[in-house]
């Protein structure tokens, strides 16, 4: 093995472990105290670091990944968190290789518009379409808290990507 196939698998280490580490952080050990009956959601700061610093193409791979594996533990979302996990990370990737620096600021305002962006088309699809009352009510009480507390603890991920992508100074794909 060649010392650019050490170093590739190296970083792919690193960023499936950052992955799984907050799928279980978010969905099993329930380590996060819940505020007002509500978790953060970890898995989306995760995948969006990984495209903001990969690019587009890794970043999908990673959001399929991390959304397939959110897919394992949610009751109604069949397919929805790898579906929408994929398609964020490609539009964000993509954003900002093309228009934004790579910083805690651009990071977090992409985290930002995305997670909201993610919860509003969660509660619609999920809540809004199967009827259930007071769809937006539910939204400003849970999802958009949820959205919030994510925010606030998505500086962690960013740290772990960047200190990754510092210490592994390797790209699957240049542009």
């Amino acid at each position: 093995m060649n010392t650019r196939t050490k170093t590739g698998l190296k970083k792919f280490i690193v960023y499936f472990a950052l992955i799984l580490f907050a799928h279980i952080l978010q969905n099993v050990l329930l380590i996060f105290p819940e505020i007002g009956e509500v978790r953060p959601v970890l898995l989306i700061s995760a995948v969006i670091g990984i495209s903001m610093f990969e690019g587009e193409i890794i970043g999908s791979i990673a959001g399929i990944f991390a959304g397939a594996l959110w897919d394992t533990v949610t009751v109604f979302a069949d397919g929805y968190n790898a579906l929408m996990l994929m398609v964020i990370c490609a539009i964000s990737g993509l954003v900002l290789r093309i228009f934004l620096q790579k910083n805690l600021l651009t990071f977090i305002i992409m985290n930002v518009f995305v997670t909201v962006i993610y919860f509003m088309l969660y509660a619609l699809f999920f809540v809004t379409s199967r009827g259930i009352d007071n769809a937006m009510w539910l939204f400003v009480r849970y999802y958009f808290p949820m959205a919030a507390y994510s925010v606030i603890l998505s500086p962690i991920a960013y740290a772990i990507v960047n200190y990754t992508n510092q210490k592994i100074p390797f790209k699957y794909i240049e542009y």
